[in-house]
């Protein structure tokens, strides 16, 4: 195993990299548990907790609870738990909608009133997931009192049901109603966002069970189940790819469908097998058409050989500022495909006849981090790349950004030890 050892050492970040990059996530994150998604107040303004943006960042923050039991995160969590109790039991000032499907709230836990897209229904099921994470280790740490008066209780009153029931509860019962994408553009049955429901109602029929809330586990597997079928709608038979939404659709319209959101939705639920694993032949497909795409599209890919600035989706019109001008690579995009290499990698057993395979694709990750170095310069990251000069353009220091990196970053770390 020497070869892997020499292979996996060097990391693209060094030590105070990555300090950085964590701090100025940290930058982010309010007394009151609120997250800001970046923190910009015009052109764009982007001073708000999105409730996606949020659960992206405390499962970051979880799994290093997890691997640390540091109380500044459990402490993290609390305030975050605390602060999504606030929003759950806002009374929503947009006539017909439902408080849970809300995407974005002011810093005062008030939900934003402006015409928005809604609903959109991936964050209640992103948000159950990491406290449902957060929730099975204060259980083996004897902390079953916090979690059922505050995570989790069988019945079903909305005062005393607890965060994670709540959004179990909303997620069961509307996973098959359209809603908006992640990117807040498209409506309609979306890849990603039946991906994070899935994962979420999977993962909440376990905890319910653990907590004897048997009928409700049987429910939740149910429909998680269903989602499955779901799920298989968005296969293109055709090109062997996977669909972002299903056809037809308003808003943009994509080359066959092709959207990163695809690769978030195959890392945030991983699979053990079938057709929706990260070596599956539909997802490399769509990976391959995604990076064929974004090579032709984004002129400063011209100076890049190899791996490549990554972008949202072909005939993106969003440039951080307006939505009627031409689409740019991203930073979170960017680091998602090195978080999918190294998942790759991480993947395959070791083994002598494997080796070479995880040696390249650790590489191939590497690659793409070394591009984020490239255009993240002081770790300083933006929303966007400028597809022609390399500028950082569109929300300044965005939390998404340095989540995404961290995630790689942490995949990478765990290479390291486990190949040494």
């Amino acid at each position: 195993m020497i070869f892997f050892v020499s292979q996996a050492i060097s990391s693209v970040f060094s030590f105070e990299d990555v300090q950085k990059l964590r701090q100025h996530f940290f930058a982010n994150i309010q007394s009151n548990g609120a997250i800001v998604a970046a923190p910009s107040k015009q052109n764009p303004d982007y001073y708000y907790d999105w409730i996606r943006d949020s659960a992206i960042a405390m499962a970051l923050i979880e799994t290093w609870y997890e691997s640390t039991h540091a109380f500044g995160y459990k402490e993290r969590l609390f305030n975050y738990i605390s602060w999504s109790q606030k929003l759950q039991h806002q009374y929503d000032p947009s006539p017909g909608q439902d408080i849970l499907g809300e995407p974005k709230f002011y810093i005062n836990g008030y939900p934003f009133d402006g015409p928005w897209g809604r609903p959109q229904n991936d964050g209640p099921a992103l948000r159950a997931s990491v406290l449902i994470r957060f929730a099975q280790q204060l259980l083996d740490d004897d902390e079953a009192e916090y979690v059922q008066a505050n995570l989790y209780n069988s019945n079903l009153d909305p005062n005393s049901m607890g965060v994670i029931k709540m959004d179990l509860e909303y997620t069961a019962h509307h996973w098959s109603d359209k809603n908006y994408d992640l990117w807040e553009e498209v409506y309609g049955y979306h890849f990603f966002t039946a991906m994070a429901q899935q994962k979420a109602l999977y993962e909440g029929a376990a905890l319910a069970r653990r907590l004897n809330d048997n009928e409700a586990a049987v429910y939740y597997e149910q429909q998680a189940k269903l989602i499955d079928t779901r799920l298989m709608e968005h296969l293109d038979p055709v090109h062997k790819t996977i669909q972002a939404t299903l056809l037809p659709h308003p808003g943009p319209q994509k080359t066959l469908e092709l959207d990163s959101s695809i690769i978030l939705g195959i890392l945030f639920n991983l699979q053990k097998d079938g057709v929706l694993t990260p070596g599956s032949l539909y997802v490399q497909n769509t990976v391959d058409a995604l990076y064929e795409q974004f090579n032709s599209m984004f002129p400063i890919n011209n100076n890049h050989s190899g791996e490549i600035l990554f972008g949202r989706y072909p005939g993106d019109t969003y440039d951080g500022y307006q939505t009627n001008g031409i689409g740019n690579p991203w930073f979170i995009l960017t680091a998602t495909m090195a978080e999918y290499y190294y998942t790759l990698a991480d993947n395959l057993p070791l083994t002598k006849g494997n080796q070479s395979t995880i040696a390249k694709h650790i590489q191939v990750g590497d690659n793409y981090l070394k591009l984020i170095k490239k255009y993240g310069k002081d770790m300083k990251l933006s929303e966007q790349i400028n597809l022609n000069t390399g500028v950082q353009q569109g929300a300044p220091s965005l939390t998404w950004s340095y989540v995404a990196v961290l995630r790689a970053i942490e995949l990478r770390d765990k290479l390291t030890n486990k190949l040494k």
